[in-house]
């Protein structure tokens, strides 16, 4: 997919972003030049990110549009969790999860995570530390992205995303994780 100068994506390491300029370029001496997206994060200021238009291992696609943000949240009994009771296998089955680079993919990642961490204190256990990390890393990059589209900040994504799934948990909706 193509992009052009003022428009916001989504990157795979640096969340949403602006794209500030196109241009060729030879970054770090590698000895070929290539066109750039010159792109600056949205939640880290005075970052830039630098990504090939062609032939990069980096992913990019457009910032996902409000109505289907809204969705999300509204049937979040539909996000999938990821039901694996491994404690290795369940971290790489995020992963991939993760790689397939949707926010329903990292909706599903997330809500998975949050429910074990709110499993856990109701029973009266620490949260793991694996899911604390899970939820800063997939939360993070999921709730930017909500928040971007809903033109809030993330502290409300977080909240309005974390919410439904506890709505649903008191409907009795949620099971397993």
């Amino acid at each position: 997919m193509s992009f052009k100068v003022g428009d916001y994506v989504v990157h795979e390491g640096s969340g949403v972003c602006q794209i500030e300029d196109i241009d060729d370029m030879e970054l770090m001496g590698k000895g070929s030049r290539k066109t750039y997206y010159c792109m600056a994060p949205v939640y880290k200021a005075g970052a830039k990110v630098f990504t090939p238009v062609d032939g990069s291992s980096a992913k990019l696609r457009p910032v996902t549009a409000l109505d289907k943000v809204n969705n999300i949240i509204e049937h979040i009994s539909d996000i999938d969790i990821i039901n694996e009771s491994n404690d290795r296998v369940r971290q790489e089955v995020f992963k991939e999860t993760m790689a397939q680079f949707t926010i329903e993919s990292m909706a599903s990642v997330v809500k998975t995570a949050f429910i074990r961490k709110c499993k856990r204190i109701d029973a009266g256990k620490k949260v793991m530390a694996q899911d604390e990390k899970v939820l800063n890393v997939a939360g993070r990059k999921l709730y930017e992205e909500m928040a971007f589209a809903m033109g809030s900040d993330i502290i409300d994504a977080q909240k309005r995303f974390e919410d439904a799934i506890m709505q649903n948990i008191s409907n009795g909706a949620l099971i397993g994780a």
